[in-house]
């Protein structure tokens, strides 16, 4: 029985749709269209209307556009075929249902596409890696910086790196093989200076990790303060929905409440925490307190809300710590200590002030510079072993052990973009994937 080496699956959402995408990749890809479609030839690369029929009953499935890529020009590297049918159920079961009666063909596993286009050298990790993040962006920030990676931006920066060890790493073995008149003059000195630009050069890269990871997992914003000074108030308005319970009864909020939103671009984790009572003797409620000191402690941005200058704790401010001090509808100031905004989350008076004082500081920390790429903490700990076995290498002074230092970290290199990788990473990678990519 022939080996079923060709895969298929709908690589759009399963349910109602205007169009549904059947992804088809494999040897007999093209045989199986021209039996869906009952049509002999077909031009690569050419969207086409065809009506495609199941191959056992013939009867019709549906009316559609097909496009067949031949190998080695298509996503996968290999004969990929993409149906472009109705979407609507019944129409995608009717499709399952006909694919599934090839005996060569079997329903493709998550992340089998991307896993072959990286098999056939179409993509490397780190431009896997990305899909998956592109895939999965929810914000315009997002969505950038996973494209910069699946554009090979962070796959060329590495091989890079990795060329250039390679190098060092054959003076460095031709040193023992050849004496020193052999050698050029100077050679060790220019390699070893070779390797601290390296070296430099990764410790740079690995510092804009932080703003990489801001992106991709969002940016923690904690609104703190006493109980009953409108902190759920100013929660529910930020998000535009009234997820937090508002009362005049101390402790209502007893507990971290979590919002994700979208600012300018930015993925933001919003938590609104429970009122910091110290006088409080309720259990449950000193556990909130304590998690509200916890979630403030973790923040990236804090904003402490007080409802009168006599309330106000210096102890929690900190350089990134708005301070608001609300329900000034209610009450009037003659002077206001710098650094504390008045407002009111009520009426919105300074409502305009605040919101651009809070958009500042979130792009301060979060603006992606050209740099900001390295998005998967795998790769900066695998980089950070690199810097370890670098600078052991730079310090050796014995030449093989130098050496042995400088292939370690070539090929822990290589394991980030798949010059050198091992099984168990690939199930890894490619098991977070959808079905149908």
């Amino acid at each position: 029985m022939k080996k079923k080496n060709t895969i298929f699956a709908l690589s759009s959402a399963y349910g109602k749709a205007g169009v549904s995408v059947f992804r088809i990749s494999g040897p007999d890809a093209l045989d199986i269209l021209k039996k869906l479609s009952k049509k002999k030839k077909f031009t690569p690369n050419v969207m086409q209307y065809s009506d495609i029929y199941h191959p056992l009953t013939n009867e019709l499935l549906d009316s559609c556009m097909v496009v067949f890529f031949k190998a080695p020009k298509s996503y996968t590297g290999e004969d990929t075929v993409e149906l472009f049918t109705h979407g609507s159920i019944a129409v995608i079961d009717a499709v399952y249902d006909a694919l599934s009666k090839f005996e060569t063909a079997r329903i493709a596993e998550p992340g089998e596409f991307t896993k072959r286009a990286f098999l056939n050298d179409k993509l490397d990790l780190t431009q896997v890696e990305a899909i998956s993040d592109l895939i999965e962006a929810e914000t315009e920030s997002q969505r950038k910086l996973a494209l910069n990676n699946t554009n090979g931006q962070l796959s060329k920066l590495y091989n890079l790196w990795r060329d250039k060890l390679v190098k060092i790493l054959a003076w460095y073995e031709a040193s023992i093989d050849f004496s020193d008149d052999e050698m050029p003059i100077n050679v060790i000195d220019q390699n070893n200076k070779n390797l601290e630009d390296v070296i430099n050069e990764i410790e740079k890269h690995i510092k804009t990790s932080s703003v990489a990871q801001l992106i991709k997992y969002g940016l923690d914003i904690a609104i703190i303060g006493k109980p009953n000074v409108g902190k759920s108030s100013l929660f529910n308005k930020i998000i535009g929905q009234n997820k937090a319970i508002v009362s005049n009864i101390a402790g209502t909020t007893r507990d971290v409440i979590d919002a994700i939103i979208d600012v300018d671009g930015f993925k933001i984790n919003l938590s609104d925490t429970a009122g910091l009572n110290s006088k409080t003797n309720d259990k449950i409620e000193k556990k909130g307190i304590k998690k509200a000191l916890e979630k403030a402690q973790k923040a990236d941005i804090k904003i402490y809300v007080i409802d009168n200058l006599k309330s106000f704790d210096s102890k929690q401010v900190d350089k990134d710590t708005i301070v608001l001090l609300n329900k000034i509808d209610k009450k009037s100031y003659k002077k206001i200590p710098d650094g504390i905004l008045p407002i009111s989350v009520k009426d919105n008076s300074n409502w305009k002030k605040f919101w651009n004082l809070l958009t500042f500081k979130i792009k301060e920390k979060m603006e992606m510079s050209s740099d900001a790429t390295l998005t998967q903490q795998r790769y900066k700990n695998t980089l950070e072993s690199v810097l370890m076995f670098l600078k052991t290498a730079l310090t050796e002074q014995e030449i093989d052990l130098k050496v042995e230092n400088l292939r370690l970290a070539t090929d822990a290199i290589g394991s980030i973009t798949g010059r050198v990788y091992f099984n168990e990473l690939l199930d890894e990678i490619f098991s977070s994937f959808c079905l149908g990519k």
